[in-house]
């Protein structure tokens, strides 16, 4: 439950082998890439003067970034084409990755291989449009079989058009009724329902004109052989024939292919898997900056991790490079390292939940532990019932078992659900009656203020947890201004305790307040408004105002006003969680009003199901989003800046999850 440690890592290579270098970090998947160029122009960049690092120091001169990107158009194109003829699925596996090979020779034979089997693919491709062509013909000549005409001699008439023609029955009688004024004679061929074929022969002078005409109806042509001698059914014969003897030559090609794939098909797949490991290669290789041998590459390490990577790197390519480890605390403050979380499995899905607000900053508390608890807190409190909570359990564990994508919101809702059933258990609550299993805590309809004033003392005692949460925070960025006298610091929290006892005070009918008291919360006040030269007299720094002392004072006197009332609303807004409890007992009791006024034991029935569907949903996403709202606004304000950078180590993901030695060993490949 913390956020991990970073090594600031720096690898330098020769060009030469600057691929296979870059396949090497990638797949390892723990580098957190970082612009080399602006890393080696920092103030604090040092590379020692040994004689391991003399030709590195040469280089540093003449250092440029990376800007020549590679086209892979023409190899993905080809793999493309290729995976479609084998209709293979393709995976991007560790093993075909982690060998030692060059892309350019490997891609050579996956050229020669296309140059085999594309061929062969044409011609089943051609033959099956012929069949097509074919099997068109034959439908259409079906229509003419019954007369006794030579099919050749009448598309192939010098003077005369012959056309087959497809017309709806509407448009066809349009026109019938205006044969006279069309220089052609039409003949019904057959009636297919909605619509007719019609024959239509025209002088090839006035074939322009026949065209406009039938273009106005829509007409469809129904294309003719040209090149049979003979009747309508001898060509129909013989376009059967032809067809079948095309089968039996995209049979014979067809055994061909599978020939090829049987011999090529994993070759494919690696080349599918390295043409997208050169793709990310490419990418890398825009935050590299290369001199005249050498390129130099930056990047944030895990520190479990610095360490392995270091040693496999030196293993496997020795003296082609120099590995930088450098500590991250000791470098310029413009230098962020990235945020990698590190939960135990119980909060982790709730990772995601923080990380909608904002990532949590690397100098800072990692919030999720305590997110996770007090949002389950919350959820229960507001959605407390047995019934309901097994209905959300139930749902996250099929949304784990049937969408692995979504398994960290089904680990989420599986949790909400549990939480949900403990509460019930507390208030005796299953399907939103109140009468089956008895409360081993309170009842929320019997005892609302009870709910109402507890609702408000939760909220305080998270509000309370809140500033402890800051205090650390501050602590560990050693910022003495925010620790001390800050609206998050002890002088905030100071004053937030003080109203809270004068509220207790007045609450016990008391109408005087102490000077002592009085004297406490105007000091706590005036402390938040002079926390900046405070700060800078303890610290010893000279400018006491980042502006004028004017602006500063005008700004912190309106926070001051903010303080007072944020901590007066942010301490009533958690009364929610009481009345939210009461609504959903509440909506239940309606809907069970219903079902007794219906009279009916299944129309009763379906009430109460359609109810509960309503109570779960409905209101389960109400409370889900209230429980979110108090998260980020009354506590997350308090402790939590979320301005970090989230760890991405640069990585290809793989089709398969393999075990930990099948990635080791191919990364073990690498030796050369």
């Amino acid at each position: 439950m913390a956020i991990e440690k970073m090594k600031l890592v720096g690898i330098i290579g020769n060009t030469a082998q600057m691929n296979k270098i870059l396949r090497f970090v990638i797949l390892k998947g723990s580098m957190h890439l970082i612009n080399s160029l602006n890393r080696i122009s920092s103030e604090d960049f040092v590379l020692p003067p040994s004689e391991e690092n003399i030709k590195a120091l040469e280089e540093i001169p003449y250092l440029k970034p990376y800007t020549s990107r590679r086209d892979f158009s023409r190899e993905e194109e080809t793999i493309k084409s290729l995976i479609e003829i084998f209709h293979l699925k393709p995976q991007i596996k560790s093993e075909y990755l982690g060998q030692n090979y060059e892309f350019d020779d490997f891609m050579k034979q996956i050229f020669d291989v296309y140059s085999k089997v594309h061929a062969t693919s044409e011609s089943i491709k051609e033959r099956n449009r012929s069949i097509e062509q074919k099997q068109i013909y034959i439908s259409n000549l079906r229509y003419l079989q019954k007369y006794r005409v030579n099919i050749g001699k009448i598309v192939n008439m010098k003077l005369m058009s012959f056309k087959l023609i497809r017309l709806s029955k509407e448009n066809y009688w349009k026109l019938k009724r205006n044969y006279e004024n069309i220089p052609a004679v039409v003949l019904k061929i057959a009636d297919e329902g909605k619509n007719v074929v019609v024959a239509s022969i025209t002088p090839k002078s006035l074939e322009e004109t026949v065209e406009r005409i039938f273009t106005s109806l829509n007409f469809t042509e129904l294309p003719l052989p040209a090149n049979f001698n003979t009747s309508p059914k001898a060509a129909i014969e013989e376009l059967e024939e032809s067809i079948a003897e095309d089968k039996k030559v995209i049979e014979s090609l067809q055994n061909s292919i599978e020939d090829y794939k049987k011999r090529y098909a994993q070759e494919i797949e690696k080349a599918y898997a390295r043409l997208e490991m050169e793709k990310k290669v490419e990418e890398v290789k825009a935050f590299t900056a290369v001199g005249m041998k050498l390129f130099f590459m930056f990047g944030f390490v895990p520190e479990s991790s610095a360490e392995e990577l270091k040693s496999e790197l030196k293993s496997n390519f020795g003296e082609d490079v120099i590995i930088l480890l450098e500590d991250v605390n000791k470098k310029s403050p413009g230098l962020t390292p990235p945020t990698k979380l590190r939960n135990v499995a119980i909060v982790r899905p709730f990772e995601e939940m923080v990380k909608m607000y904002g990532v949590p900053a690397y100098n800072e508390k990692d919030p999720t532990a305590f997110f996770a608890l007090s949002y389950l807190l919350l959820f229960g409190a507001m959605f407390g019932d047995v019934g309901h909570g097994f209905v959300l359990l139930a749902g996250g564990i099929l949304l784990r078992a049937f969408n692995k994508a979504m398994a960290v919101y089904g680990r989420i809702l599986s949790s909400l659900g549990l939480s949900s059933m403990l509460f019930g258990v507390l208030y005796g609550s299953i399907f939103g009656s109140e009468e089956i299993i008895p409360a081993l805590l309170v009842r929320p309809m019997a005892n609302i203020n009870l709910m109402l004033a507890g609702a408000v003392g939760l909220g305080i005692i998270l509000i309370i947890l809140g500033f402890i949460y800051s205090f650390l925070n501050s602590y560990i960025e050693h910022n003495l201004e925010e620790a001390l006298f800050s609206r998050n610091g002890i002088a905030g929290f100071a004053f937030y305790i003080l109203l809270l006892y004068v509220i207790y005070v007045f609450a016990l009918g008391n109408s005087g307040l102490s000077a002592a008291l009085l004297t406490s919360i105007a000091g706590t006040m005036v402390l938040m408004v002079f926390k900046k030269p405070l700060a800078s007299r303890l610290t010893g720094t000279k400018l006491l105002y980042p502006d004028s002392p004017a602006d500063y004072y005008i700004e912190e006197g309106f926070g001051v006003l903010e303080t007072v009332l944020s901590a007066l609303s942010n301490t009533i807004s958690f009364i929610r969680v009481g009345a939210f409890a009461l609504n959903h007992v509440g909506l239940y009791i309606a809907f069970a009003t219903m079902a007794k006024m219906a009279n009916s034991g299944i129309a009763s029935l379906i009430i109460l199901v359609i109810g509960n569907i309503i109570i779960i949903g409905l209101e389960g996403l109400i409370v889900f989003i209230q429980a979110l709202r108090l998260e980020y606004y009354e506590l997350f304000s308090k402790y939590f800046r979320g301005d970090g950078i989230e760890y991405e180590p640069v990585k290809i993901k793989l089709s398969i999850a393999k075990s930990v030695q099948l990635k080791k060993r191919a990364i073990d490949n690498y030796a050369f």
